[in-house]
């Protein structure tokens, strides 16, 4: 592991030398890049993959995507054509192309959905550049928080979060690459400055691995270098990475100590002014230096027991709108929400009903047409020891005022 500068990073990064380049496959046959991609160009095709949408892989930016997947595979065209395609299958199901007309619009971080609130506890940081010209992204992973992530926001509302980080890295490094010819990569800086037992919440952190696991396998060769600052116990931390991480991938991750282990490393690689002055023992990012009391702490609770259920009850006049928030406050828990009118013979309407418990923030709304009460559910019948506290907030609005 090393976590020296290389100067010559943007010529090896060069995309005509990159495919000209004879490179040793995972079956130790050299191959040059341009038959790399070329085979896979060839099983997409077969598999109707290709012709590509142009809204995913512009026309400009093809090679070099490739590219990308072909060296993150290790140089399997199958694996790297399979890869790519299931990557296109995702952007489609999941609506992606549309947020990348939004950030190529030029839609910012700071405008990215609920951002101020997810920064809060999972803070990503976009700052200057090294001195090859890789932008450099910084992680503050000590002052990420899953348990208060969760409770902040949906699942969904996370997951979106991290695309639309990645998203907004791939353009950037993609338009960076049809400038310049240069394949880009970023310069990945974690600083663990914070890290406690908090990060080691079984449920939140799961759901978080998840998440950004999903995420990340869809954006291939996006890092060029990892910086690992403030490790506790670095040395020993390096030796058994040098154990676990393949000799091929071990030059990309570098693990440092406290600020006198790794200021010199940083200014190696890109000046001072390129990075946060946090990482120097400066003050942090506005927005982290005070969270203050959460919201959530202000909401109501209710303590369900083992093997019980407890049955909330909300009126709702019609023509008003009644938004729910509702977040377990650890462990999880049954829920189900019915609009019941009131009127005789009323036709009850499922608002809610996972067959999942649910064990992280869940939100909705609903307009009722007729006078009527929300009656929510919290179920923990299935627990025959833990008592679980859930947290909840019910507002009725008129919302065409």
């Amino acid at each position: 592991m090393s976590a020296a500068f290389n100067p010559k990073r943007s010529e090896e990064l060069n995309l005509a030398a990159m495919l000209a380049k004879q490179w040793e496959t995972d079956t130790k046959q050299l191959m040059t890049g341009q038959q790399g991609i070329d085979k896979m160009k060839e099983l997409l095709t077969a598999d109707g993959t290709m012709p590509f949408d142009e809204r995913s892989v512009p026309p400009e930016w093809q090679d070099a995507l490739l590219l990308r997947f072909w060296v993150g595979f290790k140089k399997n065209c199958g694996n790297a054509a399979e890869a790519f395609s299931k990557m296109l299958a995702w952007r489609r199901d999941n609506g992606i192309n549309d947020i990348r007309d939004k950030i190529l619009g030029g839609l910012k971080p700071e405008q990215f959905p609920r951002y101020d609130q997810l920064r809060r506890f999972y803070p990503l940081l976009k700052t200057g550049f090294d001195r090859n010209g890789c932008p450099i992204n910084i992680t503050l992973t000590g002052l990420i928080d899953p348990a208060k992530l969760v409770q902040t926001a949906t699942t969904d509302e996370i997951r979106m979060y991290i695309v639309y980080e990645m998203e907004y890295k791939l353009v950037q490094l993609c338009r960076l690459t049809q400038e310049t010819g240069i394949v880009y990569r970023a310069l990945e800086v974690h600083d663990l400055k914070g890290l406690g037992m908090h990060h080691l919440a079984t449920g939140p952190i799961a759901l978080l691995r998840k998440i950004v696991s999903e995420v990340s396998s869809n954006y291939v060769e996006l890092a060029d270098k990892v910086l690992l600052l403030n490790v506790p116990y670095a040395t020993v931390v390096r030796s058994v990475l040098k154990q676990v991480v393949p000799a091929r991938s071990q030059h990309k991750l570098a693990v440092m100590g406290g600020l006198e282990d790794y200021s010199a490393t940083l200014t190696d690689h890109a000046e001072r002014g390129e990075y946060h002055e946090c990482l120097f023992g400066g003050a942090l990012p506005d927005g982290l230096e005070d969270s203050g009391e959460d919201d959530i702490n202000k909401w109501n609770s209710v303590t369900v027991p083992a093997r019980d259920k407890k049955v909330l009850k909300e009126e709702v006049p019609a023509g008003k709108t009644f938004l729910w928030s509702v977040c377990p406050a650890s462990q999880d828990v049954g829920l189900e929400l019915l609009f019941v009118p009131g009127a005789k013979g009323g036709k009850p309407v499922a608002l809610f009903s996972s067959g999942e418990r649910v064990a992280s923030l869940q939100r909705g709304s609903h307009k009722a047409t007729e006078d009527g009460a929300v009656v929510i559910t919290l179920d923990n019948t299935y627990s025959y020891i833990n008592s679980k506290t859930v947290q909840y907030t019910f507002e009725v609005h008129d919302l065409d005022e």
